[in-house]
């Protein structure tokens, strides 16, 4: 699984298909997100979604 970001409203999320489309906004700029972006992710996930961690 890959972790996304989009450029234009800045969330961040798993790619869990092939959509190109952010799914907050539905922009298109859509890139692999930084190492410091995916901690910050993991970090709000294990603290808010304990329950779906991501290894």
């Amino acid at each position: 699984m890959m972790i996304c970001t989009c450029e234009e409203c800045r969330y961040t999320f798993p790619k869990l298909n092939s959509s190109k489309y952010c799914p907050d906004c539905g922009s298109e700029a859509v890139r692999p997100a930084t190492d410091k972006e995916i901690d910050e992710y993991k970090a709000y996930q294990q603290e808010f979604h304990p329950e779906s961690q991501i290894a």
